[in-house]
């Protein structure tokens, strides 16, 4: 939308939402008051329509489509895009969590109970859903202990912009949370290509990955395969055809979890 021919975001949602704008929008300008990110930022949240909507409105991030302007480039240009974007990814979680949070292995776990029990009531079925489910299930001990710092929440080229001088501008911040780092790398195989996906983690590691790190990403990316199907079950059949499409791709990419490094990397 426009005001005064300045560009500006509306995010709406039903009002019982309030308060989740309200910590988005406090977390957004929190987020840029520490690190000074190129991102939208809050002007306003408030409820409308008879108090049935809450909506926020944000700045504009000017730029263009970083999904579209990487994946046109060839390989080795993906591939330092993607380390740029691990780079800033980075910087993100330099931000610590409160000290006085919930675990996050407490915390997560009972984000896996809803999130498996939601899904066994959809009564969806993929090829490899079972695996993946035992591999969540049989994974959990790996949540303990682990540091907690801001998360973006959905973090991959389709939620960056490139300026003229082809820095990043960071948009959507909607699905942000305090939790472990690497969780931002569940939507990681959602991004433009898998050279700008390698060359992130790259990027965010500088070479040196954590013995970690491959079993907690593909705990995560399996986690939201499942949060994924849940979210498309309510909008519609087309939107769940294309997310189960995507948790079979994601089980073949993962030989149904029996391998923690996914094929694309």
């Amino acid at each position: 939308m426009r005001n005064n021919g300045i560009e500006l975001i509306l995010r709406t949602s039903d009002i019982e939402n309030y308060k989740r704008h309200c910590d988005s929008a406090m977390f957004s300008q929190y987020i840029h008051d520490r690190l000074g990110l190129n991102m939208n930022l809050p002007i306003e949240v408030a409820a409308c329509c008879n108090d049935t909507l809450a909506y926020t409105l944000y700045t504009w991030v000017d730029g263009v489509d970083a999904d579209e302007r990487i994946r046109n480039l060839h390989t080795p240009e993906q591939a330092k895009f993607g380390e740029k974007a691990g780079r800033l990814l980075k910087k993100i979680h330099g931000v610590k969590a409160p000290q006085n949070i919930m675990p996050w292995s407490t915390y997560f776990g009972l984000r896996l109970d809803e999130m498996i029990g939601r899904f066994r009531y959809t009564q969806v079925t993929f090829r490899g859903y079972k695996e993946t489910i035992d591999f969540i299930d049989n994974n959990r001990t790996l949540l303990l202990n682990r540091p907690q710092t801001a998360l973006h929440g959905d973090f991959r080229s389709g939620n960056l912009v490139l300026t003229k001088d082809d820095e990043y501008g960071v948009i959507d911040f909607g699905r942000w949370c305090w939790g472990d780092p690497y969780m931002d790398f569940q939507c990681i195989r959602h991004s433009c290509s898998a050279p700008f996906s390698r060359g992130q983690i790259n990027g965010y590691f500088e070479g040196s990955i954590p013995s970690d790190f491959f079993a907690l990403m593909s705990l995560y990316t399996a986690a939201d395969t499942l949060r994924r199907i849940c979210e498309a079950y309510r909008v519609g059949r087309k939107a769940l055809d294309e997310a189960v499409g995507m948790a079979e791709k994601t089980a073949r990419e993962y030989n149904n979890f029996e391998s923690l490094i996914p094929s694309w990397y």
